[in-house]
């Protein structure tokens, strides 16, 4: 029987599966990545996926305590910049106006 010779390219593929990974699984991945390399893994981790260092020690953290995600959210609720006005007051309405007056 012959013997096959795979030179596969294990970065890149590792970097390909990453990026189609959602912002949750990513940081895990790269906790449990940095976890598997022991000491300096968190660096070398950050360093590999071009992630700040705080995001894979984060990672490593969800791992460690082992939390389930609410279902079909990837950040919690809550999250994101807030609204200008609260569309309840007349203060929202001059000021949606005068958006719409000066965008033209």
């Amino acid at each position: 029987m012959k013997k096959v010779d795979f030179n596969y390219d294990i970065d890149k593929h590792e970097r390909f599966f990453y990026f189609q990974l959602s912002e949750r699984d990513r940081r895990q991945y790269a906790g449990l990545e940095a976890m598997r390399l022991g000491y300096n893994g968190v660096a070398i981790v950050s360093d590999k996926y071009g992630i700040n260092r705080h995001t894979v020690r984060k990672g490593k953290s969800e791992l460690l305590e082992q939390t389930v995600p609410p279902l079909g959210r990837v950040r919690q609720k809550g999250g994101g910049r807030k609204k200008n006005c609260s569309h309840q007051g007349i203060d929202c309405y001059i000021v949606v106006h005068f958006k719409f007056i000066y965008s033209r």
